[in-house]
Parts: C-alpha cells; structure tokens; sequence
C-alpha cells in the first residue's frame, strides 16, 4: 500500500523540460561559403535562468543551399557542457543565400550566402575622396558575389611598386570591407593591387597635379599670419601675409617661380575703385628661400628692410576629410585680369573646404589683405562665407606673439563659379562690389 502511494505521488510532480529559453550565435550571423568548402556553425542555449543548457537536441536545417555533414538537409547534435552546439555545413556551388537554423525551444538563424570564385569581383574605394597630396587616407577593399558582400573575406592590399607607400592595417572582412592605411612615400602615381583566393585587381592612385599647393604657416604658436603656395606644373607663386611693426595686415609675393628670390611689396589703389594704373610694383624689399622637405614640412629664410629671419613652416589644417568630393575644385591663383593687375585672390582647398586671401591695397595704397578662412557651399557652383581683417604681431625680428591676434568680421562674401570663371561678391563695412574672377596663369 505504501508503495502504491508512493507512485502516485511520483505521477503527480511535474515533468522536467529540457527545452531552451533563449539562445546566442556563436558563428557570426552572416556567413559566406565557397561552393564545395565547409564551414561550422556553432549556436549556444540558456535556460530560463541564464544558466548554459547542456544536453538539449539542436535540430539544424537549411533550405537546400547545402549538406550537412551527414548529406542532408537537416541534421542534429547535443550541446555540450556550455550550452554550445555545433554542425558542419558543406556549400553547394551556385551563388544564392539561404537560412541555416538551429532549433531546440527557441530558434537561432544565420545567413548563408553560398558563391563561387567565378563570381567574386573586388573593388576599391578610398577615404577622404580627395586626400592631400602627401597625406595618409584609407583604403577599403571590397570583395562582392553579384549583389552580396563576401562575408567574412579579408582582401590582401600592396603598394605597386610596393617603395610609393605604406600599406598597414587590413581590419575587417566580416561584411566584405577590408579596410587599410595607406601613407603615400611621395607625390607621384602608383596602384593599390587588391588579392582574395587568386583574383587580383589593381586600384590607380594618381599622382598629384600641385603637390606643393596649400596654406602653409608656422603652427598655433604662430596663429594669424601665413604663406600661400599656388602652383603650376614645375612654377610656384607664393605670398606671405603677416604684419608690420604696427601691426598692421601686409603682404609680399615671391613671383620667381620657386618661392625663393626677390620680395615685393606693391603699392596700389584702393580695392572697391582699384585703378591698375596706380599699380607701383616698386624694387624688392628683401629676398626669401623656401626649401620644402618631405610632404609637410618645409623652411622659409628670409630677409625683409634689413631684417632677417627664419620660419619653420608646415601645412595649415583647415578641411575635414569627408567621404563626399568637393562639387569643383578651385584651388589656384584668381584674379581680375590684366585691367585689374596688381592684386589677386589666393583659394587653398582640402576636401570641400575653400581658405582665401585677398591680398589687395587699403585707403592709402598700401597693400593689406582680408582673409576667408572658412564657408559653406550653397549649391555645386557656389561658396559663400565671412571675411575677416586680422591685426597681429610683428612677425620678422623678434619673436611673434600670437595673443595679439585680433581677428574682426568685416561682412559676407559669396563666390559664383563657371567654368573657369568666378563672381565674387563681398561686403567691406557696409560698401558692397563684385569682382569678375579668372585663374591666373603664371
């Protein structure tokens, strides 16, 4: 009788599940597959409490895009003491994506896409769109089957030749990037050539047009004065803005081709009626010898009304890398022609953004200049900003101070670009004028 209780008690008391509560994938969820290579899918079960469930069934399936390791469509296996469970997949050679799942209570899915190397295309792209010249960008290189990333691939990278730059990195792969660091040793042009499972293409890296090109200044130490270098194939026009004993914004160009030679200082009419033929170029004021070393770094020596200096220089940062190009580029020298011959606009660009110098004469003729550090495009032809009249140190025969910066919004401008023509507009203390722009062939 004691017996027969004791069953029926037995009978009574809940049966234990080993169905799972939740589930974790151990492979990463998308997952690319050779036809005819074999890849493990590995999932982990919890129960309810967080705790691994060991010994549960794992019922896996696909949806014929492969086998498993026992020629079907589907297949089994016990997790183990971690809660983990785990198959092997064998591709078929066709190119289509399919749905591996794992079941046991609850359902993990993975996306398989199977492809064959007949398939596979790589492709380049770099970062920013436009680097500088000299400077380091990112590579990203992408293998794809038709439409789909190659999951999980990792495309090897090398500089050809592999002396005209650095190639490190190679972080990715997981959704097809493979993505690299590549330092330019030098200007000149070179390939990127691309390799994932003997499938190579090269990507052309073309060499710059105006190395040399850019607002160059002495760093934040030295903030409110600078040297801009717009260059012409092999020639060089460089000015220098700085500031005279008073303080006073004054320019010098170096016109020889080379930054180094003669220095000019110019005298001329006022800027809003500018009358070219009150131009007095005058005899130098001094001479200059800049030596650029490297793809950053350059030394200006010079000597100004019998003062002598040198200058450590490097180039100004003024853009941000961005992955979308500039609508047009328009670095160069501008000017407004012959009539207008005397002064002239300096546009430095890094990626999309526009630094300009308007280096012209004040009220007394005597050449002073305006600065344009930074704007905006409205649309694809059109930039526009604020322009700024700085005072500072003295920059030439003791050392600069940088806290006298004086830096005063004097109005808007806007420039309108066609083709190889300009409009700009600007507002000076309230008298507004537009200017014909054309580059400045030199």
């Amino acid at each position: 009788m004691r017996r027969a209780f004791s069953l029926l008690v037995l009978s009574m008391l809940p049966v234990v599940a080993h169905a799972a509560a939740s589930v974790q994938l151990v492979t990463p969820t998308n997952t690319s597959v050779l036809g005819g290579e074999r890849q493990v899918y590995s999932v982990r079960f919890f129960d309810a409490l967080g705790r691994p469930s060991a010994g549960e069934t794992v019922v896996f399936a696909n949806d014929a895009c492969g086998s498993f390791d026992n020629g079907g469509f589907s297949t089994s296996a016990v997790t183990d003491a971690s809660g983990t469970a785990s198959v092997g997949f064998t591709a078929r050679a066709q190119g289509i994506t399919c749905w591996i799942t794992a079941q046991a209570g609850v359902t993990a899915r993975f996306n398989v896409f199977t492809y064959t190397l007949g398939q596979v295309s790589l492709s380049g792209s770099i970062f920013p769109a436009d680097p500088r010249p000299g400077q380091a960008f990112t590579f990203d290189a992408l293998a794809k089957s038709g439409a789909y990333p190659v999951y999980g691939s990792r495309v090897e990278a090398r500089a050809v030749p592999a002396t005209a730059a650095s190639i490190t990195g190679g972080e990715g792969g997981e959704d097809g990037h493979t993505q690299y660091q590549v330092t330019p040793n030098g200007f000149g042009a070179f390939e990127i050539e691309m390799s994932y499972r003997g499938i190579t293409r090269r990507y052309a890296v073309p060499a710059a047009d105006a190395p040399l090109q850019d607002m160059w200044w002495s760093g934040p130490a030295e903030n409110g004065w600078g040297m801009s270098v717009v260059q012409h194939g092999e020639r060089l026009f460089c000015a220098i803005y700085a500031y005279d004993t008073a303080g006073d914004p004054r320019w010098y160009v170096v016109p020889g081709g080379t930054c180094s030679g003669p220095v000019y200082a110019p005298r001329g009419s006022p800027f809003g009626a500018y009358d070219a033929s009150k131009l007095v170029v005058g005899a130098p004021v001094g001479s200059a010898n800049v030596t650029f070393s490297g793809s950053g770094a350059a030394s200006l020596e010079l000597s100004i009304g019998g003062v002598a200096g040198r200058k450590a220089l490097t180039r100004q940062a003024f853009g941000l890398p961005e992955a979308l190009a500039a609508p047009r580029r328009v670095g160069d020298m501008w000017w407004g022609g012959a009539s207008q011959n005397g002064w002239g606009i300096a546009l430095l660009q890094q990626h999309r953004t526009i630094f300009g110098v308007w280096f012209t004469y004040d009220e007394d003729g005597l050449p002073t200049w305006f600065v344009m550090p930074a704007g905006f495009w409205v649309d694809g032809n059109t930039w526009q900003g604020r322009i700024y009249r700085t005072r500072g140190s003295p920059w030439l025969g003791q050392s600069y101070d940088a806290s006298k910066l004086v830096s005063t919004d004097v109005g808007p401008f806007t420039l309108r670009f066609e083709a190889e023509a300009a409009n700009f507009t600007y507002t000076i203390a309230g008298k507004t004028g537009t200017i014909s722009l054309m580059r400045q062939a030199f």
